[in-house]
């Protein structure tokens, strides 16, 4: 399946020894293989079309299907790819902490992603009032955060227990260390940034 590949040289069939010396037979089979070593190449290179870092961008979308892999519109190939490389760990562990944090951080280039998860329904830590699980996400410099929380909104929605109603907060990286440094106690915090684009899904 690789492009790259040299053509296999055509086998011919194997033949009892009692045809050997017959120029005829011998021909015949020479021939037969010839017409049979592109099937048996393929046959050969199989494990390439299952394996999402050497199929052919035309199987991509099968195995996109076949592996339940979670991709999105405009998603470059190598993102695609990955997505289905990473498909059998992210079944395994959906609907978890590690889960959301690591298809962040693999295919997003997140991270880290904070949650606050008050009921310790979702992340199974200690427990205080509320139940309404939030997901930060620090925009870098120049990023639309509007697109980040759209696409946020959709992972968590991926991941987050159905019954479980949650909000994504994208906010920019000044205010991150502006909230690094309240939260440490270091002393009155600057002006408070414009509030951050939210997003709620009651579940």
């Amino acid at each position: 399946m690789d492009p790259h590949r040299e053509p296999r040289a055509a086998r011919p069939l194997a033949l009892p020894s009692v045809y050997s010396g017959d120029t005829v037979v011998e021909a015949f089979a020479a021939a037969i293989g010839e017409v049979l070593a592109p099937t048996e190449e393929r046959i050969e290179s199989l494990d390439a079309v299952l394996d999402p870092w050497r199929a052919p961008p035309a199987f991509l979308d099968w195995l996109i299907r076949i592996t339940g892999a979670r991709v999105e519109p405009g998603w470059t190939e190598y993102q695609r790819r990955k997505a289905v490389d990473l498909a059998p760990r992210l079944t395994a562990y959906r609907g978890t902490p590690y889960g959301l944090r690591l298809e962040a951080k693999e295919l997003h280039g997140w991270d880290p992603l904070v949650i606050d998860d008050p009921g310790g329904v979702f992340t199974g830590g200690p427990t205080r009032a509320g139940r309404m699980l939030t997901v930060t996400l620090t925009a870098g410099p120049g990023e639309d955060r509007q697109a980040l929380e759209h696409r946020l909104t959709r992972l968590v929605r991926a991941h987050c227990p159905a019954h479980l109603p949650f909000k994504v907060a994208v906010i920019s990286d000044q205010g991150a260390r502006r909230e690094a440094r309240r939260t440490e106690g270091a002393g009155p915090a600057a002006p408070a940034p414009a509030t951050p684009d939210e997003r709620s899904q009651q579940g």
